[in-house]
C-alpha cells in the first residue's frame, strides 16, 4: 500500500515538472490558465498523497508486535461507498456598481471547483466569469 502512494507521489511530481515546462513556453492565456490549474490539482494531489502516505506510516509504527485473538477488540473499518456530486451552483455577489456599470472593461475571472476525500483529488472545468454572471454552475459529474 504504502509503495502505491509512492509511486501516485512520484507520478504527480514528474507530472508538475512538465507543466512546468509548459507553462514556461505557453504564450496564450488559455494555455496559460489549464496549465495553471493543472498545476494547482497537481500540487493538491502530491499533498493529500502525502498526508495519506504519512498516516499509513503512523498505524504501521504504532501497531502492537503481538497478535490479538480477541475478535471482539479488533478495530473494524467502514467499508467504502461512492457518492456522485453533480450540478454543482454557486451564487455570485457583486456590488450594485460593479455588476450594473462597466461591463465593457469588467476583469475577468478563471473559477473552477476541487474535491478531495482522503487521498483523493478530483477538479471540475475551469469557467470564465466576469461580473455579468450572477452564478456558476458546475455541471461535471464527480463519483467520490
Amino acid at each position: 500500500m504504502a509503495y502505491s502512494i509512492r509511486e501516485k507521489i512520484d507520478l504527480e511530481i514528474r507530472m508538475r515538472q512538465g507543466i512546468w515546462k509548459l507553462l514556461s513556453l505557453s504564450t496564450q492565456k488559455d494555455q496559460i490558465l489549464h496549465a495553471v490549474k493543472n498545476l494547482m490539482v497537481c500540487n493538491a494531489r502530491i499533498m493529500a498523497y502525502t498526508s495519506e502516505l504519512q498516516k499509513l506510516e503512523e498505524q504501521i509504527a504504532n501497531q502492537p508486535g503481538r497478535c490479538d485473538v480477541n475478535f471482539e477488540s479488533k478495530e473494524r473499518t467502514a467499508c467504502k461507498g461512492k457518492i456522485a456530486i453533480s450540478d454543482i451552483r454557486i451564487p455570485l455577489m457583486w456590488k450594485d456598481s460593479d455588476h450594473f456599470n462597466n461591463k465593457e472593461r469588467a476583469p475577468r475571472y478563471a473559477v473552477f471547483c476541487l474535491f478531495k476525500m482522503g487521498a483523493e483529488v478530483f477538479d471540475t472545468d475551469m469557467m470564465i466569469v466576469d461580473k455579468t454572471i450572477t452564478d456558476i454552475c458546475f455541471e461535471n459529474v464527480t463519483i467520490l
